[in-house]
């Protein structure tokens, strides 16, 4: 059996990995007024983060057409027996929603919806594993199985400086936004892989204990483990990212297990989830276990 990797555009692989491993990915929708771009496809990261800056309004972002949808679906179906449809957070998104009813309407195609519950390198790194597995594996049983550990091995975690965005899309109140503006308060965010939704860590006052809580937060997660996957992204803060990535991995050599097998990912995040936490944040993300031994 062949079987496809669908995911969609908030999964922050990097080009040459989608390349490698023919992952298929559909855009989200980024709206500036009355101009609409593709995530990825008609808008890039670089490109959307310069634009913020020029804007006075706050983005928005819009799930894939159902058109569009199915007509990937119909796509990969000439290529494939089989199809498995990740997403980002059906928390926080109705794509994975709108993939599961899509999916009960096209029964000539079989399409295997699949809700990462996470965002970012955390569903990139689902889809990464489910690529690699759909090269050795014909079975769409044991894939999603395998991602299922996956996903409650998953720990994601990011920071902001400006609470703006995540206020305006309700993530967090109001109240909380202004005294973390005003008493230089950072908070340390997760997404839940229960809930799939935004769930608060912890909160430090300053840049410099922020990184370190962030540093020390990793650290904890990777004590024991054999086999991990550590990834970095950011919005416009690339520099504090490096820092960040650079810390953990030398902290990590003097404390974590000698045989711990690491790899590492940097990337940008898209476009869709820079309109929701905007350019001042950087993310770690940590996926563990011996599943990862492929």
């Amino acid at each position: 059996m062949k079987i496809g990797i669908l995911t969609d555009s908030t999964a922050d692989l990097p080009q040459n990995i989608i390349n490698n491993y023919n992952i298929e990915v559909i855009p989200l929708t980024v709206h500036f007024g009355d101009d609409i771009y593709k995530d990825g496809v008609e808008l890039n990261s670089e490109q959307f983060f310069n634009k913020i800056r020029k804007s006075n309004k706050l983005p928005k972002t819009s799930q894939p057409s159902t058109q569009l949808l199915i007509n990937k679906y119909r796509e990969m179906s000439e290529t494939y027996d089989a199809i498995i449809s990740i997403h980002l957070s059906a928390g926080l998104s109705g794509t994975y929603q709108a993939a599961k009813n899509i999916s009960q309407q096209l029964s000539d195609i079989n399409i295997y919806p699949f809700d990462s519950a996470s965002i970012s390198l955390g569903l990139g790194f689902q889809t990464l594993l489910a690529a690699k597995l759909a090269k050795k594996l014909d079975s769409v049983k044991d894939i999603i199985e395998t991602i299922k550990k996956a996903k409650q091995n998953l720990f994601l975690y990011f920071t902001v400086d400006d609470l703006t965005y995540m206020e305006k899309g309700g993530r967090i109140g109001k109240a909380r936004a202004f005294l973390g503006k005003i008493f230089n308060i950072n908070p340390i965010i997760s997404i839940s892989t229960s809930t799939g939704k935004v769930e608060p860590i912890s909160k430090t006052r300053g840049s410099k204990k922020t990184m370190n809580k962030m540093v020390n937060t990793a650290i904890e997660k990777l004590k024991d483990e054999n086999f991990a996957w550590i990834g970095f992204a950011h919005g416009d803060r690339k520099k504090d990212m490096i820092e960040f990535k650079n810390n953990l991995l030398d902290i990590a050599k003097d404390n974590l297990n000698f045989n711990l097998k690491l790899k590492t990912f940097d990337s940008r995040i898209s476009s869709t989830l820079g309109c929701h936490v905007g350019p001042s944040v950087y993310a770690g993300f940590i996926m563990s276990g011996d599943f990862l031994d492929i």
